[in-house]
């Protein structure tokens, strides 16, 4: 019975790569594979409820977490998020890798120095070919994986070529101190690369603040996973708005926009450090 449920979940994921190749679509920033990406919901009404979202805008952060590359399963924003931190490596290391699963190949790519700042999913992997990785969790009690806090950072002054963090800024609650913090720790000319979920539509909300270890709560608690997963560590503190990128100009970076065609929820930033800075 085993043997036959594995046999049919083969042919099941055989037949949906062949149906999302078919079907074509951009190549994936994680594997570089060219196919419509699977959907299924993933947004949970609470979090649609407390965060006010219109209708459009739940649809397009249900698409942004729940539409996933056929073949590697990357979400739609960690697939252009892996594409971003391609395109600065490349922009560093001189490579010219069309993907992550590939730039490492590369060994001016390897030679680079780079802090992935809590985990970036499934790229992890594929981030820990380069030698020069420095990776680290939040509050990680786990051998050989240090804690990192992005409002005080324990690396010295410049010393990476690019800081990448995944959906992690909202959860921290000092922005402002924490993108100081991370332009302090890149070298002149590093990029930090990171995804953050934005409302276009409207300004900044801040959900909770934290002073000298008072939390306070300014709206109902927001947490990382729907109700009943147990994730309730990860609180919101922000829900940004159109004006975050001025807190990354404010911190001193420059900064270039990854957009997706037609979903406004899927934006990779890359924050860099000027050369001369």
């Amino acid at each position: 019975m085993k043997f036959l449920n594995k046999l049919w979940r083969t042919g099941r994921r055989a037949r949906e790569i062949g149906s999302a190749r078919l079907h074509g679509g951009t190549p994936c920033g994680t594997c570089g594979f060219t196919g419509r990406p699977l959907h299924r919901n993933v947004l949970w009404p609470e979090l649609v409820a407390a965060w006010e979202l219109p209708p459009d805008w739940a649809r397009w952060m249900d698409e942004r977490e729940g539409s996933r590359c056929a073949w590697c399963g990357s979400s739609l924003r960690s697939g252009q998020l892996a594409g971003a931190i391609v395109t600065a490596v490349n922009a560093r290391a001189g490579s010219i890798a069309t993907s992550l699963s590939a730039v490492f190949r590369d060994a001016r790519a390897r030679g680079l120095q780079i802090a992935e700042i809590n985990s970036a999913g499934n790229l992890h992997r594929y981030l820990k070919r380069c030698p020069g990785l420095r990776y680290s969790e939040f509050g990680s009690q786990q051998v050989g994986v240090p804690h990192e806090d992005l409002t005080q950072l324990s690396y010295a002054d410049a010393s990476f070529d690019i800081a990448i963090t995944s959906d992690t800024l909202e959860h921290v609650p000092d922005i402002d101190t924490a993108l100081r913090e991370v332009w302090r720790v890149l070298k002149p000319g590093g990029a930090h690369v990171f995804s953050t979920p934005v409302v276009w539509s409207r300004a900044t909300r801040q959900r909770a603040t934290l002073h000298g270890g008072v939390l306070t709560h300014l709206l109902a608690p927001s947490h990382h996973g729907p109700p009943g997963t147990g994730q309730t560590d990860f609180l919101v503190f922000y829900e940004f708005g159109s004006d975050f990128t001025a807190h990354c100009t404010a911190a001193g970076f420059e900064l270039t926009l990854v957009k997706h065609a037609t979903n406004p929820a899927v934006v990779t930033f890359i924050a860099t450090r000027p050369a001369s800075g």
